[in-house]
């Protein structure tokens, strides 16, 4: 299946938000052209390196970035080529990548050879990157890359989600229970975002003039927080936070997958009807049956819709 079938099927799937993605393709040429430079610069986790889960699995130890091509980067990327053949895309993508790390590198003993990692976190090598890094953290990779070459534009970010699913384990019991307090997981909120807020001014102040498209995450546990509702209400909070923050740095906007993902939070219908694009857009139901140990990250349909969503945001600011 092509870059454009992906992105075709993702529509059809999810058409009461996809409507409009698809209009922004048509008008792409208009609407995007001009404000298109000669490098994309991607940034993020697992989902901008494009992991999967079972194929890293399989690799291991011998991965090979060169693999992973199939994420939303690519399908991003590839639309962005229809209007620059000559693009060329720097994927800074590393898997288990943090607010924190993603600022302040990985901390020792993984200093200058590993990305994300920190107190909690698994340690990334730099030579299964895509772009592995000449500098200590992502955040600081990305600043020489943005001062080595002025025309980057676009830039896409998705980071916090580390932070969350880590968090959430660690103070709350998920996914077997739940014991936050509100207060609890609004001060972590406003911690990743915080870092956020950071990442993203840091980066427009190195490129002025790019776009910076920050992307939200999805719930890939329906109907496991108890009562339910509650996973879906966690993760659209979450989104309200980043997108608060992408609101206060200039030339950044913020892309929101739930929708798609999740198509209960626009429905109103019970969150457990959520199971049909998320079986599909996620490896987490292995052999068709949910399982909270299934792989969270995006089928490579699933990445297609990311890409979409991106499409979508890039075009309509």
């Amino acid at each position: 299946m092509s870059v454009f079938d992906r992105i075709r099927a993702s529509v059809l799937v999810c058409c009461v938000v996809a409507v409009g993605a698809l209009g922004a393709l048509v008008l792409a040429p208009a609407a995007g052209a001009f404000k298109l430079g000669n490098t994309y610069l991607a940034l993020g986790d697992s989902l901008a390196y494009g992991y999967h889960r079972a194929q890293f699995e399989s690799e291991y130890p011998n991965v090979n970035p060169a693999n992973y091509h199939q994420g939303y980067v690519n399908d991003f990327g590839a639309v962005l080529k229809l209007w620059n053949p000559k693009l060329q895309i720097i994927n800074d993508g590393c898997p288990g990548e943090t607010t924190e790390t993603f600022i302040n590198g990985p901390g020792a003993p993984y200093t200058g050879a590993y990305c994300a990692g920190g107190p909690t976190g698994t340690p990334f090598p730099y030579v299964w990157l895509h772009h592995p890094y000449t500098t200590d953290s992502q955040l600081s990779d990305a600043v020489a890359i943005l001062k080595a070459n002025p025309n980057v534009n676009p830039i896409t970010l998705d980071i916090g989600a580390n932070d969350l699913l880590q968090f959430l384990p660690r103070e709350c019991g998920f996914p077997l229970a739940f014991t936050c307090s509100e207060a609890q997981v609004g001060a972590e909120f406003a911690h990743i975002a915080g870092n956020v807020y950071e990442i993203l001014a840091t980066l427009h102040a190195a490129a002025p003039n790019a776009q910076i498209v920050l992307m939200g995450v999805y719930n890939a546990y329906p109907a496991v927080t108890k009562p339910e509702g509650n996973g879906d209400k966690l993760i659209t909070a979450f989104n309200a936070a980043e997108a608060s923050v992408a609101a206060k740095v200039p030339g950044v906007s913020f892309a929101n997958p739930e929708p798609l993902f999740n198509p209960s939070t626009i429905t109103g219908k019970p969150e457990a009807t959520d199971l049909t694009t998320i079986c599909a857009f996620t490896a987490i139901c292995p052999g068709g049956t949910f399982s909270v140990s299934g792989d969270i990250h995006p089928t490579t349909l699933g990445y297609a819709v990311l890409g979409g969503v991106d499409v979508f945001d890039y075009l309509t600011h």
